[in-house]
């Protein structure tokens, strides 16, 4: 029985609507896909705007990026430096779980531009 147990959780490791869930779940990581529906914002602007430390919003961006939440934009400053900035994908979520299964449901953000 204990071998089986450890498969499911091992499965549930590598499927991505867990990783998606375990994502939303976090309070930082829905702050800032909420602050990022309409304009595309730099970490920074993230950070103080939420007042989320620097590094939270680093590790949190990451995170939403591997569960592809999140576009990413590089732009050139004027002094040469370069600029990222992100915007959620997303623009609502449903979540509903069903015999220990999640179904999470996402409205598309229009405001998205891919370049």
């Amino acid at each position: 029985m204990l071998i089986k147990k450890q498969n499911i959780l091992l499965a549930e490791k590598y499927d991505i609507s867990h990783k998606v869930l375990n994502e939303l779940v976090n309070l930082e990581s829905r702050h800032i896909l909420f602050t990022i529906i309409k304009y595309p914002k730099s970490i920074q602007d993230i950070s103080k705007e939420q007042k989320i430390p620097l590094s939270s919003v680093y590790k949190r961006i990451e995170s939403l990026k591997k569960c592809s939440l999140i576009h990413e934009k590089i732009d050139f400053g004027k002094n040469g430096h370069i600029t990222r900035y992100y915007q959620s994908k997303i623009k609502d979520i449903e979540i509903s779980i069903t015999k220990f299964e999640p179904k999470i449901s996402f409205t598309k953000n229009n405001l998205v531009k891919n370049d």
